[in-house]
């Protein structure tokens, strides 16, 4: 899969996580073709399965800018959770907070804070005052707060690009004790602050992996 075909994708895959009582959505790059695949927490008709499936080649459609074969659209129906979940559940953490303090001489802070399970992570990053300089230090400090919910296990890198009307996010997952690495890309549209579509799309490029990247908070 080429660059710009998985941006789009990974935007794809943002915007199918949107659709009612969808749970997760995943597309995978395959030799003929994309497959794409949906898990809802609901039990859909026949009815209900077709629509879900006409909405899904929509937004294929509209952010990949190609068709796709409804033979490769695939739909899993899982029960609903009880309220209260289940312990041990991995859940996706909030992105409570983006701030910028000014200090003096073009000195700035950058503070993020997500929440997960309860407690909050509050990332931090310094530097000075300027659009470029602003993304780096939000993507820092996001990085900073997503480790801080890790722990040693593993090491993130990360980087963010203005492209258009959209921040992509680049991260890389390092195993700390055995060196492999996975990456993935994520994109959140700049329709808001820039700090705050900066934050997003790094936790856009690991919401399918944060089951993995959070195992090392669940087991403490």
């Amino acid at each position: 899969m080429d660059h710009d075909h998985e941006v789009r994708a990974a935007l794809a895959e943002e915007h199918l996580r949107l659709l009612p009582n969808v749970v997760t959505a995943r597309i995978i790059d395959t030799a003929d073709g994309d497959e794409i695949h949906v898990m809802v927490n609901q039990r859909l008709d026949q009815d209900g399965i077709k629509r879900l499936k006409k909405d899904i080649e929509t937004i294929y459609v509209l952010d990949v800018g190609e068709r796709v074969d409804y033979r490769k659209v695939s739909i899993a129906q899982v029960q609903q959770a009880e309220s209260g979940g289940s312990p041990g559940v991995v859940g996706r953490p909030v992105l409570a907070s983006v701030g910028l303090e000014y200090g003096p001489k073009g000195a700035m802070c950058a503070r993020v804070v997500l929440e997960h399970s309860g407690h909050s992570f509050q990332g931090n990053a310094t530097g000075r005052a300027g659009e470029d300089e602003v993304c780096e230090m939000v993507k820092d400090a996001t990085v900073d707060a997503i480790q801080l919910m890790t722990g040693d296990a593993l090491r993130l890198q990360a980087a963010c690009e203005l492209l258009g009307d959209k921040v992509v996010a680049e991260v890389i997952v390092v195993n700390s004790s055995s060196g492999k690495k996975q990456r993935y890309v994520g994109a959140a549209f700049h329709k808001e602050d820039l700090p705050t579509s900066v934050a997003r799309s790094l936790l856009h490029a690991l919401n399918r992996q944060f089951e993995i990247v959070l195992k090392p908070l669940i087991s403490t």
